[in-house]
C-alpha cells in the first residue's frame, strides 16, 4: 500500500511576517473599539441606576 503526504500550509508559508502583523495589530484595534463601546454602554446603565427618575403621583379628577 503506497502512503500519500498532504502537507497543508500554515498561515506563515500563505503570508508575509509584515502582513500577519498588520492583522494582529487591526485585531488588536477592534478588540478597542468593542471595548470602548461596552464601556461606554456601562457608563451608562450605571448612571441610569445611580439617578433613578422621581415618579410623581397625580390626580386626575
Amino acid at each position: 500500500m503506497k502512503e500519500i503526504k498532504i502537507k497543508v500550509p500554515t498561515a506563515e508559508d500563505v503570508f508575509s511576517e509584515e502582513f500577519l502583523k498588520h492583522m494582529v495589530n487591526a485585531y488588536k484595534e477592534l478588540l478597542l473599539a468593542a471595548r470602548c463601546l461596552i464601556d461606554t454602554q456601562i457608563k451608562k446603565v450605571e448612571e441610569k441606576a445611580s439617578n433613578p427618575k422621581e415618579l410623581k403621583k397625580i390626580e386626575i379628577d
